[in-house]
């Protein structure tokens, strides 16, 4: 970046992983107020809530499930079956929810997906139009 003349600003979240001890070239830094990430980040804005819900749910049902096996420990889960429920959690959050937590954070033009010169469709499937 500095041979080509190159400058970024980078936007971070006041996590106190974030800090570090040098000065970097062509990078200024800029932190956020506290408690502003779920006004600029679309995933703590609800997204990540969301996500964990139908997680929680379906790791509830599987253990009252096990329960009724008559399993001793109900809340015992191996990796691939954690995978697994995260794949279903991920899968049950809807388009209409990902579009919500970005509206929420007001950090890009508002598209319309209701007017079809908004709309790109691709092998099937409608993409929005970037303003």
């Amino acid at each position: 970046m500095r041979t080509q003349n190159r400058h970024i600003c980078l936007l971070v979240d006041n996590f106190s992983g974030h800090n570090i001890s040098y000065e970097p070239q062509n990078i200024q830094l800029e932190f956020f107020e506290p408690n502003m990430t779920s006004y600029v980040q679309p995933l703590d804005a609800g997204i990540i809530r969301c996500f964990k819900a139908h997680y929680r749910r379906e790791f509830c049902l599987r253990a009252l499930d096990l329960d009724d096996l008559g399993e001793a420990n109900i809340y015992k889960i191996n990796i691939l079956e954690a995978m697994l429920l995260a794949k279903a959690a991920w899968a049950a959050i809807t388009d209409t929810t990902i579009k919500n937590c970005w509206d929420h954070t007001q950090i890009q033009p508002y598209v319309s997906y209701f007017k079809p010169s908004n709309i790109i469709t691709h092998s099937g499937t409608q993409y929005p139009k970037h303003i």
